[in-house]
């Protein structure tokens, strides 16, 4: 992270516009890891979507990143990612590995089917909980990084929701739970794997989008790991097995 990201002391997490940033950022993040059809690039290069963007990584120390991320879009083109997208996510190479792996379980369980396999069940216990249900045009894994991001980006707006109703004390269990929830699903999951995904990308692609996304995400999962406590339970689960899964 830069040194300009915001540490555990400054973070009031009573406040709504904490979270509403955190909510932001993972939101774009995510569509920045979907397929680039040209209605998603269109809207992220939005006015709206950069002004957003700027402003809650502004609010949480990110605006390096985010200006990095926000030029890298205004100057994308969707035929050029949809290629990009392809050579890095869509297409085995020679060997059958594929350049960047975006799913979690190849990370933190190697490549074991079985502990892939509960890994992704574990993943799939935090998105219902937080109401999430896989959609039908989503055809990958629930441990894509697009799904882990959108979970945080549910969990983050209910965060926000909750924070702004904090003069209703039944709210405070509700937090409390929602808390709970990210602290699982960073600590378990993004942690060990964002980063590890940023790592593969810098090595593999100079694609400036990308690369800003990767950064973003990574500082992003970092200050929120940071600023969380640790979960309140802790599954049975591996440890990363390395950097990459390559």
């Amino acid at each position: 992270m830069t040194g300009d990201s915001m540490t555990d002391t400054d973070v009031d997490t009573t406040d709504p516009a904490f979270h509403s940033a955190r909510a932001a950022l993972y939101a774009a993040t995510a569509g920045a890891f979907v397929y680039p059809d040209e209605e998603t690039l269109r809207e992220l290069q939005s006015e709206d979507a950069v002004e957003g963007i700027e402003q809650a990584a502004d609010r949480l120390g990110l605006a390096s990143e985010a200006a990095r991320f926000t030029a890298a879009l205004a100057d994308a083109d969707a035929s050029d990612l949809q290629s990009t997208y392809t050579d890095l996510f869509g297409l085995p190479t020679d060997e059958g590995t594929y350049p960047v792996v975006p799913y979690e379980g190849n990370y933190t369980a190697g490549e074991e089917i079985d502990k892939q396999q509960r890994r992704i069940a574990a993943v799939v216990g935090l998105l219902e909980t937080v109401g999430l249900e896989p959609s039908d045009s989503f055809g990958e894994r629930q441990d894509h990084v697009v799904t882990e991001l959108e979970l945080l980006q549910v969990a983050a707006g209910q965060r926000a929701v909750v924070a702004d109703r904090a003069d209703d004390p039944s709210e405070n269990e509700v937090a409390t739970e929602i808390q709970g929830i990210e602290a699982a699903a960073l600590a378990n999951h993004l942690a060990p794997f964002v980063p590890a995904m940023a790592h593969d990308l810098r090595e593999t692609t100079d694609c400036e989008v990308y690369l800003a996304a990767a950064d973003l995400a990574e500082s992003l999962v970092e200050l929120d790991d940071a600023v969380h406590p640790d979960p309140p339970t802790r599954p049975d689960e591996l440890s990363p097995p390395g950097v990459t899964a390559r």
